[in-house]
C-alpha cells in the first residue's frame, strides 16, 4: 500500500476487527456501529503497522464517546 492509497475505504479485514471490537457493549456502542458504513481510512501508522486512522463521514449520527470506545484486542493473522 502506498500514501496514493488514502483515504480509501475500509477493507474486509478492517470492518471484521471493528466489528470484534463493537461486538463488547459499553456506552455508545450502537452509534459507533452505525457510523461504519460511512468510515474511510484517512491515515495509517508512520511505523509501517497496520494501524490506520479512521475517519467518518459528517452524515453519520454522532455517537456519544468522548474518547476512543473502551476497548482493545489483539488480533492474529490466523484468526481472519
Amino acid at each position: 500500500m502506498t500514501g496514493d492509497d488514502i483515504p480509501r475505504p475500509l477493507s474486509d479485514i478492517e470492518r471484521d476487527v471493528i466489528a470484534r471490537l463493537l461486538s463488547v457493549p459499553f456506552p455508545g456502542r450502537d452509534e459507533l456501529r452505525a457510523q461504519v458504513p460511512f468510515a474511510t481510512v484517512e491515515g495509517r501508522c508512520g511505523c509501517g503497522c497496520v494501524t490506520v486512522n479512521l475517519a467518518v463521514d459528517r452524515a453519520a449520527a454522532p455517537a456519544p464517546v468522548l474518547s476512543g470506545a473502551p476497548v482493545s484486542a489483539d488480533i492474529s493473522d490466523d484468526e481472519f
